[in-house]
């Protein structure tokens, strides 16, 4: 199974992700339906997954959410996630001398990080 493949969500996960940040802000299904200019029925087919999401309708949602519209794609990715995701690419590198060019940006990067942390 490819990256993408493994990456693909469905409008039942989109859905979840909709009213999981909802509630995580403390937002009832009501105050959403209003605020997104949708009726609550519609709301609930999309968060059941039973009504499929326009894609032009996630940016307005993801902003009254308060989360990136990747967040409906990725959910709540972990460190561990990220780690593997980072490994799988690396290895997908086709020659020794990219795997070190990214190696040291990858360093640079870090660097750059622990700076601007320490800054603070």
């Amino acid at each position: 199974m490819s990256f993408w493949e493994a990456s693909l969500v469905t409008q039942a996960e989109i859905g979840q992700r909709i009213r999981q940040a909802r509630e995580n802000i403390g937002m009832s299904q009501r105050d959403f339906s209003d605020a997104v200019k949708k009726d609550q029925t519609a709301i609930s087919e999309y968060e059941t997954g039973k009504r499929k999401v326009p894609a032009t309708e996630l940016s307005t949602f993801a902003q009254i959410l308060q989360v990136p519209v990747s967040y409906f794609y990725e959910g709540e990715v972990l460190s561990e996630d990220v780690d593997q995701m980072l490994l799988n690419e690396f290895r997908k590198l086709p020659t020794l001398e990219a795997k070190q060019f990214v190696l040291q940006m990858v360093r640079a990067l870090s660097s750059l990080f622990k700076q601007h942390a320490s800054d603070q």
